[in-house]
């Protein structure tokens, strides 16, 4: 049986979803980056500015584009 969610919850589902995506690339860019380190001689500084965490407004921006996704394809 499916559940009427209003918009505030699929709005919320949306956002959670949009958490899950951008800390699963982020931690793959990692792990990623990590090995990259591992394996050549390169300014750990400069490495380090080249893999920030995402901000705010990215992950916002991911939410909304999930949303219209949903919302687009009823």
């Amino acid at each position: 049986m499916s559940q009427n969610k209003n918009p505030y919850e699929i709005r919320t589902d949306v956002l959670a979803m949009a958490k899950d995506y951008m800390d699963q690339a982020w931690s793959m860019n990692m792990e990623m980056a990590q090995r990259m380190y591992t394996n050549s001689k390169i300014d750990s500084e400069k490495f380090a500015e080249s893999f920030k965490p995402y901000s705010i407004d990215e992950l916002l921006t991911k939410a909304d584009e999930l949303y219209k996704f949903v919302s687009n394809n009823k």
